[in-house]
């Protein structure tokens, strides 16, 4: 039979055909020859909601917020049973910023039909809220109904990594790679997490490609360095690993070299320039970390950090003025960031400038952060004389500070001797046994119920009768005042002597061997690496093992430890049975049976000149001192000057000559030798 009737405008096989016609035309973005279509039919129908919701949608999409939404409004009013005209009015709102007018039209959606574009609009829609909680609800139910939907995986990913579930993240990250290996948005969001999950070589897998996709992108830039960080603190720069396309090899990368790409591609970023700079400065590449971090203070000039690390590298290059200046800008114009008063009171004792430098240390607290102290007495000594009571000196800082500072004990006992001191409960053996007429209590510390720390000295107060006080960082400048009068050689603290026969019978096996101890990082090292030598490098320097044995005095775990390191490590004598993190008295008994101890400035440092060991020091003098010796032990042997960089094969080189030196003479040579 003819169809003599296909193409008259009442037929409905004709409209029905000509608004499929429509749709096809729209979906492939032909958007002038669909927008006649969608009028045509209206002319035919002006209250077909369909058309009507159509031809606003696609006005809408060119930019057109006059005369498409309305459309899609009249569509709504006219046929409120159908989901997809609430989702599309909700997109409309959310673009205009109404994001609670938004949600309300997803959610009348959903009450239609359980539909996957309503749920993925919501997620999307409460990540844009920063609420990435109930964008996680609404991402595992559009996931769940099209689990072979890329953008629904991807979405879902963002919200599990900004709620802190990134193994989770990583996974639906992953399916969304294989769903569209081309995007690069999936290799940005997989680097992310991989950062917050610190997989630091997943990370820079996902970072590389993601750059070889979108060169272009700031955040990939960002995302690499993050992952090349996380990657250096954790394996190092000897890791291999592959990367799409090509199974190109990428060996031993380089951090300021991607900082280097970074700024090419984003000259005008601020933070980009930062990081480069930081970067840079962490690689001992100071010249071009200075200059990056200028470059960054020119284009934004307001931001503290900025000036901070300028300073700091300025004294990581021996330029003690220019730190010194730089450092008391960043305190006048940004009096919160505390770091700046470490680098004022550091590079003033760098220089000699004793005076200037105690008064920046009076403020040391506002960098290591003052805990709050109650129960004490009014009296802070030596503010006041001679206290009517005991005289408490109160704990401050890390394990190894508190050494360092009660170094001062003995001359201090000249002057009071109704001493209590407070310390780490791990030190209250050796104090107890060094210094028989002080009575040594544990720190006082409490936690609210927020877990805030506090110390809290009303009970001992009140028990011992305590008429003053004194922080134990207030001693050096009370006894060291001008760094000339040094603490005996012999020693304040004595180790267990039952203890170290122990360790000393151990260690015969190796008659006509000098016993060394050695310990080359501390808990900061994954900051600052650039600041301790390489175990590596140390062991290339010092003498054949023929003529020492070394004893690893290194605490904490080597999990994240390179293969090189490790090996490095293996070399070491290593004490069975000893916790050197929680048996410090142990520590002190071994370290009391060797013959010398190399070590950076740490708690192994301290405690071993404190126990009148002949010690070597990779680093600087105690309080950068200019003066040549260590103002604080005079059996302290730093191998750096004060105004020197920092340079571990140059330290190392300083610790062999120094180390065979004393096996011929049986006498240590600090850095003025090599000067």
């Amino acid at each position: 039979m003819e169809d003599t009737g296909s193409t008259d405008p009442q037929n409905i096989d004709y409209l029905e055909k000509e608004f499929e016609k429509a749709l096809d035309l729209h979906d492939a973005r032909n958007f002038d020859d669909a927008a006649s279509l969608y009028q045509n039919l209206l002319q035919i129908n002006p209250l077909n909601s369909l058309v009507l919701n159509s031809y606003g949608t696609l006005l809408y999409q060119q930019d057109n917020l006059l005369d498409g939404p309305p459309l899609i409004k009249k569509s709504i009013i006219l046929n409120p049973n159908i989901s997809i005209f609430f989702n599309r009015m909700g997109v409309v709102e959310r673009t205009q910023g109404d994001f609670y007018q938004a949600c309300k039209m997803f959610e009348r959606a959903l009450l239609i039909e359980d539909q996957y574009e309503a749920n993925l609009n919501l997620c999307e829609t409460y990540l844009k809220q920063n609420d990435p909680e109930a964008a996680l609800e609404y991402g595992r139910r559009a996931v769940a109904i099209s689990p072979n939907i890329f953008l629904g995986h991807f979405r879902l990913a963002t919200a599990l990594r900004l709620v802190g579930k990134f193994n989770e993240a990583i996974a639906e990250g992953n399916e969304a790679k294989s769903l569209n290996p081309t995007s690069p948005d999936p290799y940005i969001e997989l680097t992310m997490s991989n950062i917050g999950a610190e997989e630091g070589e997943a990370g820079l897998n996902a970072a590389v490609k993601g750059l070889v996709l979108a060169p272009d992108r700031l955040e990939s830039y960002f995302n690499l360095l993050g992952s090349l960080n996380i990657w250096s603190e954790g394996k190092g720069k000897n890791t291999q690993f592959s990367v799409a396309p090509g199974n190109l090899a990428i060996k031993k990368l380089d951090i300021p070299f991607w900082g280097q790409c970074a700024v090419v591609a984003n000259r005008s970023n601020p933070l980009i320039w930062f990081w480069h700079g930081v970067n840079c400065g962490r690689s001992n590449l100071l010249e071009e970390g200075l200059s990056s971090l200028k470059r960054s203070i020119l284009i934004d000039p307001e931001h503290g950090n900025r000036y901070q690390a300028v300073s700091l590298i300025f004294q990581r290059y021996g330029a003690l003025k220019e730190a010194y200046f730089f450092a008391k800008v960043t305190r006048l114009l940004f009096p919160s960031l505390g770091f700046s008063s470490h680098i004022l009171w550091e590079t003033c004792f760098a220089q000699g400038q004793e005076e200037k430098g105690w008064k920046h240390w009076a403020s040391r607290f506002d960098y290591h952060g003052a805990v709050e102290r109650y129960g004490l007495p009014e009296n802070r000594w030596p503010q006041i004389g001679k206290p009517n009571g005991k005289l408490l000196v109160c704990s401050e800082q890390g394990v190894g500070d508190e050494i360092l500072y009660f170094s001062c004990l003995p001359d201090l006992l000249k002057q009071h001797k109704a001493i209590i001191i407070e310390c780490d409960k791990r030190w209250e053996p050796i104090f107890r046994r060094s210094f028989p007429e002080i009575i040594v209590v544990p720190r006082q510390v409490k936690l609210d119920s927020e877990d805030r720390l506090s110390y809290d000295y009303s009970a001992i107060t009140r028990k011992y009768k305590i008429g003053a006080y004194v922080l134990c960082g207030d001693l050096p400048k009370i006894f060291r005042h001008d760094f000339k009068t040094p603490q005996n050689e012999s020693g304040c603290l004595k180790s267990n002597p039952q203890r170290r026969q122990v360790f000393s019978n151990y260690l015969d096996k190796y008659t006509g061997q000098t016993i060394v101890g050695i310990c080359w990082k501390s808990g900061f090292a994954p900051n600052w690496p650039s600041v301790y030598p390489r175990l590596s490098d140390l062991l290339e320097f010092l003498p054949n093992e023929d003529k020492l044995r070394l004893v690893s005095l290194q605490y904490g775990p080597n999990d994240n430890e390179t293969p090189e390191e490790n090996r490095a490590r293996a070399r070491l004598e290593t004490i069975p049975d000893l916790d050197q993190v929680e048996d410090l008295d142990g520590v002190a008994a071994l370290i009391s049976s060797l013959d010398l101890v190399i070590s950076a400035s740490t708690t192994v440092l301290h405690l071993a000149c404190a126990l009148g060991v002949k010690t070597i020091s990779t680093y600087y003098p105690n309080f950068r001192s200019s003066r040549g010796a260590d103002p604080m032990f005079e059996n302290c042997y730093p191998m750096l000057g004060a105004g020197e960089v920092f340079c571990s094969r140059k330290v190392s080189e300083r610790i062999g000559e120094t180390v065979r030196d004393y096996l011929s003479s049986g006498k240590v040579k600090s850095f003025k030798s090599f000067s």
